[in-house]
């Protein structure tokens, strides 16, 4: 009663400004994927302030692999109408029946989130810089004249309720529209603004597009039946000589063209040369490096202290000689278990994945990540391209694991232990939201302007 009495009272002293929506039609490549619907609002609250809000409902159907997925956010952010100072944010993202809930608020200039899944949830803070506020205000906030003379602000991502910092710069089009490019994390993403109304947005070279509905010369999105493949668009093509069983090889040496070849990594198993080179080998016995806290950590997606996890761990490495005993039945009971190999899902949680038995290799190595941790093994979730007997390489996700004090790579998506090594390590997971938005940019900015060769490979003895 206390609780309707209090909403009450604030509809009857608010007073609202009339509400902006606009709805943008959003496209793949060219193909119609789905629709945003943003609302902006002013309010007068009952102590004197005005707040600005945003609700945002997205609705995505794409195709992948031969699969639909679809997906579905709301998102519900607050900011102080003259200093855009963030107030308070609650998303959820929806699939197939599997939520993640992002809420986030400012308590005086700390601002404490909390992402759930599944029953588990995530808690930060982090004090908030003079001039921070949302991602998606920054148009609000800034005006012509900032665009167009540049420069830098701090953010916080509504993706991953983190603070980060972005650039801009700006160029004045002869219809009176703005032409803004911002750079979040090494990713480009152009926006054209009229007043402060954004018309269209896109990344990836076109690959993904935000149309505002009704806005003049804005082309118009294809309504193609048969959608394009999000694997199609994101496969590289071998350019070097073919290797006819990849999953067999021991060694393989690649040259990488890319603009973003500084940040592949080196690993245990991964070494760089600096005329674009890189050479993968599955196996390594000089590798010493300890693991670290987000390889023994649960989280909610690689939740290993879930007690169904924790129960199923138990039942698979029983009787186990060793650790390394342990990792190869955990990694026949993944490959085995999940068996609807399908690319239907986003991002499910371990315990998830164990219940409904389904996923791509994503869900496999999630699954094999909380089990192994769960069984007292550290493991890594290791995010990259893998090639295909086709010639094709592919955005993959596997593992790593400490096992009787030696790092092994493992492939539940294959079944394989070790996995082989025509593959390519991009990034390394990690355990909290900032880790997983920095998966999806790695992986981004490789989608584009990058060409791959393999030069040569040796196979398993």
């Amino acid at each position: 009663m206390k609780k309707c009495f209090w909403f009450a009272l604030f509809v009857l002293f608010s007073l609202s400004a009339a509400a902006e929506t606009n709805i943008y039609d959003i496209s793949m490549a060219g193909d119609n994927i789905g629709k945003s619907t943003q609302t902006w609002e002013e309010k007068n609250t009952p102590d004197g302030n005005c707040e600005l809000s945003l609700k945002s409902v997205d609705e995505i159907k794409i195709e992948r692999g031969g699969f639909s997925l679809s997906v579905g956010s709301n998102t519900s952010l607050t900011v102080d109408c003259k200093t855009f100072k963030p107030l308070k944010i609650k998303a959820k993202i929806s699939e197939l029946g599997s939520e993640t809930i992002l809420e986030g608020k400012n308590e005086n200039g700390i601002f404490l989130t909390k992402i759930t899944k599944n029953g588990v949830s995530e808690n930060s803070s982090f004090d908030l810089n003079e001039g921070t506020t949302f991602f998606a205000v920054i148009f609000r906030k800034l005006n012509e004249e900032n665009f167009l003379k540049g420069g830098k602000t701090s953010i916080i991502s509504e993706e991953s309720l983190t603070e980060n910092e972005i650039s801009y710069s700006a160029l004045k089009n002869a219809d009176g529209t703005l032409s803004v490019t911002v750079n979040f994390q090494g990713v480009p993403i152009k926006y054209t603004l009229s007043g402060k109304t954004v018309i269209r947005s896109e990344m990836l070279n076109g690959m993904q597009v935000y149309n505002l509905r009704g806005a003049p010369l804005q082309p118009t999105v294809q309504a193609n039946e048969k959608k394009t493949d999000l694997l199609e668009t994101s496969k590289i093509f071998n350019s070097g000589i073919s290797v006819k069983h990849p999953r067999k090889t021991a060694k393989t040496v690649f040259t990488v063209e890319s603009p973003h070849f500084s940040e592949i990594p080196e690993t245990c198993f991964q070494k760089k040369n600096e005329n674009g080179t890189v050479t993968v080998m599955n196996d390594t016995a000089g590798c010493n490096e300890k693991p670290g806290f987000s390889d023994i950590s649960p989280n909610i997606i690689e939740d290993s202290s879930n007690p169904e996890i924790v129960r199923a761990a138990q039942k698979i490495v029983a009787g186990a000689p060793n650790q390394n005993e342990m990792t190869k039945r955990i990694a026949k009971f993944v490959y085995k278990h999940v068996k609807n190999k399908d690319y239907r899902h986003l991002m499910l949680s371990a315990s998830e994945v164990l219940r409904n038995k389904s996923g791509d290799c994503t869900e496999h190595s999630a699954l094999f990540a909380a089990l192994a941790r769960a069984a007292g093994i550290p493991a890594k979730m290791v995010y990259g391209v893998v090639l295909t007997p086709k010639g094709e390489f592919f955005f993959h996700n596997w593992n790593e694991v400490f096992a009787d004090g030696k790092w092994i790579t493992v492939d539940s998506t294959f079944g394989i232990v070790p996995a082989d090594s025509s593959r390519i390590t991009l990034i390394y997971g990690g355990s909290d939201s900032r880790s997983r938005e920095q998966v999806s940019l790695s992986v981004s900015k490789f989608m584009n302007n990058t060409k791959i060769a393999v030069r040569g490979f040796s196979n398993e003895q």
